[in-house]
């Protein structure tokens, strides 16, 4: 497989939808021992105002797709992790104007947007126990990946278990952004919620190139 279709990218948004939904309960358990315990029914009302939105809408190119998925999150989530992950979303379409595909190359430079967005938005960095911890080592294995001139699935398989790495490293973290740096040491052993969210997302990119990878 060497490129995501837009039919591929709106099955991968709609599995996040139906994937952050069934995780809902946990994210909130992840997000109990330092934070308003909120983070899933949060993510959960604005993937399903996200999923809505695109059903209604069908956008026929990438950005247009990517922007009215970000748009129904942020319509609907309260807090800080509305814009947050809204920003993710945004930030991915914007390096896919006018485009019905998206090659390895094209994935790198949309993560790497969406990475850039949520870095500004949230003011954070890599260490700091936030969703970052596990996207930016998950771009820097898509990028190894395309040094090593692997095909799309396994470049994405590459950044799930990149990510997976990250996410684990998280639970060594003491939060330094939002209310969870107020938790302080008594988040040390425990995954950052919003990274586990990343995580189920990128899970759903993989799990794509892998089912055409199949059907191939």
């Amino acid at each position: 497989m060497e490129n995501l279709k837009l039919n591929d990218v709106y099955a991968i948004l709609g599995n996040v939808t139906e994937i952050i939904c069934e995780n809902a309960i946990h994210l909130c358990e992840l997000d109990s021992v330092v934070g308003d315990g909120d983070h899933g029914t949060t993510i959960r009302r604005g993937v399903k105002a996200a999923q809505i939105k695109i059903d209604t809408e069908k956008p026929q190119q990438l950005d247009k797709l990517f922007a009215a998925y970000a748009m129904g999150m942020v319509s609907t989530m309260g807090g800080a992790s509305g814009p947050i992950f809204s920003s993710l979303f945004l930030g991915m379409g914007m390096t896919v104007h006018g485009s019905e595909e998206m090659n390895l190359a094209h994935l790198i430079e949309s993560f790497e947007s969406g990475l850039a967005r949520v870095q500004k938005i949230g003011k954070s960095a890599e260490g700091d126990k936030t969703l970052i911890d596990a996207l930016a080592p998950g771009i820097r294995a898509l990028k190894k990946a395309q040094e090593q001139n692997l095909d799309l699935a396994s470049a994405l398989g590459m950044m799930h278990e990149a990510a997976l790495a990250g996410l684990a490293h998280t639970k060594e973290l003491v939060a330094k952004k939002g209310r969870s740096r107020y938790a302080g040491e008594r988040g040390l052993g425990h995954a950052d919620a919003g990274a586990t969210s990343v995580c189920l997302i990128i899970d759903c990119f993989a799990k794509q190139a892998n089912k055409e990878l199949n059907h191939a």
